[in-house]
């Protein structure tokens, strides 16, 4: 079973309701098609705070470069459930319900100049 990290922020809904409405339509899909019963994710989800610039980027990078770390790819461009590579190529636009402002605030430069500075700080 592979594990997906994924970073949401939301300042509208708490975080526990927003999980609770993406994991028990999924749980029951997935109850349904196999015919189980009972929990289909094993542990709650796992939140924390981020408080600054240092946290958010750490936090990033590890999501990036989980895949390439459990070698699952070989690059994390390569991962299909990943938004890198929205940042690896500077001509992309990401979908209207990410934020990637979040990311490439804390760089100085075009958007271009900025994912590629990223993408650097991911030293791969």
């Amino acid at each position: 079973m592979h594990v997906h990290h994924l970073l949401i922020r939301s300042k509208e809904a708490s975080f526990s309701k927003l999980m609770g409405l993406i994991n028990k339509p999924y749980a029951n899909y997935y109850n349904t098609k196999y015919r189980l019963t009972g929990h289909v994710y094993e542990k709650r989800f796992y939140d924390k705070i981020i408080e600054d610039k240092e946290g958010m980027l750490e936090v990033s990078r590890y999501i990036h470069l989980n895949p390439v770390e459990a070698k699952m790819v070989k690059k994390p461009e390569y991962y299909p459930w990943s938004s890198y590579h929205l940042f690896k190529n500077p001509q992309k636009v990401g979908p209207s319900y990410m934020n990637m402002d979040s990311i490439l605030e804390y760089y100085l430069g075009t958007v271009e100049e900025k994912k590629e500075k990223y993408c650097q700080s991911l030293r791969i």
